[in-house]
């Protein structure tokens, strides 16, 4: 299919990328930007050639209230002014934003742009009121302007669908693939440390922000009735989201002191990508406790490594998990201790459910999401 579309065009795409979030995001977002770029870069397709665009100033991650305007100030003029003019100097034909914001202006290149989620209309309370006007005045602008928005899940499809009809024409569904990291034979001291405190006791790992969508407390409530019946440990990794309104690391602490597990539950803070293989390896089990996710990068870790997992019933987990995952009510804590006992004590389970992760985890690939994309970029063109 690519091939015949690049007859019909009988031209070489040139495909810009915005990599400022490369020095931005740490989570998922910088995940899928990067494993976006390796595919790109391995790609033998000579039908299409890569230009990407990245911001020579760092950003801002202090607590300065002028740092924090500048920061904003700075983010507003690369994207609407230096992104766009770079992309059409350097003659592209289509430009990708993966971080929810494109240039309102477009000087030639058809516009994609990445929606992780619709967290912020589903959940505004988890957003600085006036970030999210500013939010909503750019992100969302620019996404009715684009010529596609690329939504990682069926779920986020219908969410963003249902706040912004008018995108369900131009939104398509893209999966994204794991995190290509191998397991290394020595971990950062972050998590030396952690896993030195927890010694030959099994753990459950979590791995993700600590952020009150990911609903931890719940989790760690369910591990004080889950060590009644078997002996193991909790691992968080994974540092406080910064975004105060979002933020759910002083309710977690909380939380393991009214429990009553402080030697039970151990943090990692961020570590490196290349701890997580080892981190996911050697864990006993892998909870998804959420209340809302758009993708579930972790789903697909845990497969990799072999990892029996479990997931709220909720968002796109099911979608994602398949019927390679153990399903829970995330508000109903007798369930998630059920699943969890059974998973941990019961090998035949446990091997039930690896065996399906392992089958699970060839319907996602970055390849075919770098494909996608390319052939995204060939309609757009193809139809203009």
């Amino acid at each position: 299919m690519l091939n015949q579309l690049n007859i019909n065009l009988k031209k070489t795409i040139t495909i810009g990328l915005d990599t400022r979030d490369l020095k931005l995001a740490t989570t998922g977002t910088k995940t899928y930007l990067t494993e976006l770029i390796n595919e790109l870069k391995r790609s033998n397709d000579n039908s299409f050639k890569l230009v990407m665009f990245g911001s020579v100033w760092p950003p801002y991650w202090g607590n300065n209230l002028l740092g924090k305007v500048f920061e904003h100030v700075s983010f507003f003029i690369w994207k609407q002014i230096t992104l766009p003019l770079k992309s059409f100097f350097s003659n592209v034909d289509a430009l990708i934003c993966t971080d929810y914001y494109l240039p309102l202006i477009k000087l030639k290149a058809k516009h994609i742009v990445v929606f992780h989620d619709a967290l912020f209309f589903d959940h505004p309370e988890y957003y600085n009121p006036i970030w999210l006007k500013w939010f909503k005045l750019i992100a969302v602008n620019g996404a009715l302007k684009a010529d596609a928005v690329v939504v990682p899940s069926q779920f986020s499809f219908e969410r963003l669908s249902t706040h912004l009809p008018t995108l369900k024409s131009k939104m398509q569904v893209v999966y994204q693939g794991p995190k290509s990291n191998e397991i290394k034979s020595s971990l950062s001291d972050a998590s030396k440390i952690a896993m030195d405190k927890i010694g030959d006791v099994p753990y459950i790992l979590h791995v993700g922000g600590l952020e009150k969508r990911k609903n931890l407390p719940f989790l760690i409530k369910a591990l004080k009735e889950i060590r009644k019946k078997v002996d193991v440990k909790l691992l968080l990794v994974g540092r406080p989201n910064p975004k105060i309104f979002n933020n759910s690391h002083e309710e977690i602490m909380k939380t393991i002191d009214s429990c009553g597990l402080q030697q039970e539950v151990f943090f990692t803070g961020y570590v490196p990508d290349n701890d997580l293989p080892m981190l996911y390896k050697n864990s006993i089990l892998y909870i998804i406790p959420s209340t809302y996710e758009g993708f579930g990068i972790p789903i697909l870790e845990a497969f990799q490594q072999e990892v029996p997992v479990a997931v709220a019933n909720n968002s796109c987990l099911q979608e994602i998990g398949g019927d390679a995952v153990a399903v829970f009510s995330p508000f109903v804590e007798g369930e998630l201790v059920h699943i969890a006992v059974e998973l941990i004590t019961k090998e035949s389970t446990r091997n039930e459910l690896i065996q399906k992760g392992k089958q699970r985890l060839k319907h996602f690939s970055w390849e075919a999401s770098a494909n996608d994309f390319k052939i995204i970029a060939q309609n757009l063109l193809k139809s203009s």
